[in-house]
C-alpha cells in the first residue's frame, strides 16, 4: 500500500475581518510543491485554524501553541486532515495520497480533491451576506478547478465549556447555528457532499486541549477524528 504523503505550504496568521473575532485566524500560505505526478491523488485542503495553524514566537507566546497541524490536535497525523488522507489512502490504495495546504488561487498543482472548512470567522455584521459569499466561495473553486471533486465542512460552534464565551465574538453561539444551515442549503444547491460535524461539538471529550480558552475550543484528538469520519463520509457520496 502506497504510503499518504504529508506535505504543506507555509502559512501566516493575521486578524479576521470581524473586529469581534477572538479565535486564532489563518491565512493560507501559497503553496509551491512539484507538479502531480502520474499516480499521485492530491487533496487541497483550505481552512482556517481547523484546518491547520503555524507556529512562531508570536503565536506562541499569545497561544501557547507550538506544532504545525489543525489547532488542539496533538500531531499532525491526529488532526482531521492527516487522518482523513489516511482513510482515502486505504480506499485508493493503487494511488500515492498527497495533502497540500493553502488558497485554491494560488496553487500551481491541480488536485483530485479539494477540501474547504471555513466559517468560523464570520460576525453578526457579515452574516447577512454570507450566502452568497459562502456560494461565491465554492464556485470560484469549481472554476480553478473543473475537474476537481469538492466537500465541505461544517461549522465548530461548541457551548459545552463556560470559558468559550470568552474566545468567541458577540452573539457566536446563535449565529453558528445560522451559518451552518446556509453551508447546508448552498452545498445543497451546488451538489457538494457537506460534512456536519455539529453532532459532536458539544461532547467535552471532543474539546479542551491547549494552554488557553481559545485553543482548547478547537477540537481535539478525538473532535479531530469525529471531522474526519464525517468528511470522509463526504467524499464517499462523491
Amino acid at each position: 500500500m502506497s504510503k499518504v504523503v504529508l506535505t504543506a505550504a507555509p502559512a501566516g496568521t493575521v486578524l479576521s475581518s470581524n473586529p469581534e473575532d477572538k479565535l486564532p485566524f489563518l491565512r493560507p500560505g501559497e503553496n509551491t510543491e512539484a507538479p502531480k505526478a502520474q499516480n499521485e491523488y492530491v487533496i487541497l485542503m483550505d481552512g482556517n485554524s481547523i484546518t491547520r495553524h503555524d507556529v512562531s514566537p508570536q503565536i506562541i507566546e499569545k497561544y501557547g501553541w507550538g506544532r504545525l497541524c489543525g489547532m488542539a490536535a496533538s500531531s499532525e497525523e491526529n488532526d482531521y486532515a492527516h487522518l482523513l488522507a489516511a482513510k482515502i489512502q486505504k480506499k485508493l490504495p493503487a494511488m500515492k495520497v498527497r495533502l497540500i495546504f493553502g488558497s485554491p488561487e494560488k496553487q500551481t498543482v491541480m488536485p483530485d480533491l479539494v477540501v474547504f472548512q471555513g466559517g468560523e470567522h464570520v460576525g453578526s455584521k457579515e452574516l447577512p451576506a454570507y450566502a452568497e459569499a459562502y456560494t461565491k466561495k465554492l464556485q470560484n473553486i469549481r472554476s480553478l478547478f473543473p475537474k476537481s471533486k469538492i466537500i465541505a465542512i461544517g461549522i465548530w460552534n461548541p457551548r459545552c465549556r463556560e470559558e468559550f464565551k470568552e474566545c468567541t465574538g458577540e452573539n457566536y453561539f446563535e449565529n453558528a447555528v445560522r451559518i451552518e444551515k446556509i453551508q447546508s442549503k448552498v452545498t445543497a444547491e451546488l451538489g457538494i457532499p457537506f460534512a456536519s460535524v455539529s453532532k459532536y461539538e458539544n461532547d467535552p471529550a471532543n474539546t479542551g486541549d491547549g494552554k488557553v480558552a481559545a485553543v482548547r475550543w478547537h477540537p481535539n484528538d478525538n473532535g479531530m477524528k469525529c471531522y474526519a469520519d464525517e468528511a470522509f463520509k463526504a467524499f464517499l457520496q462523491l
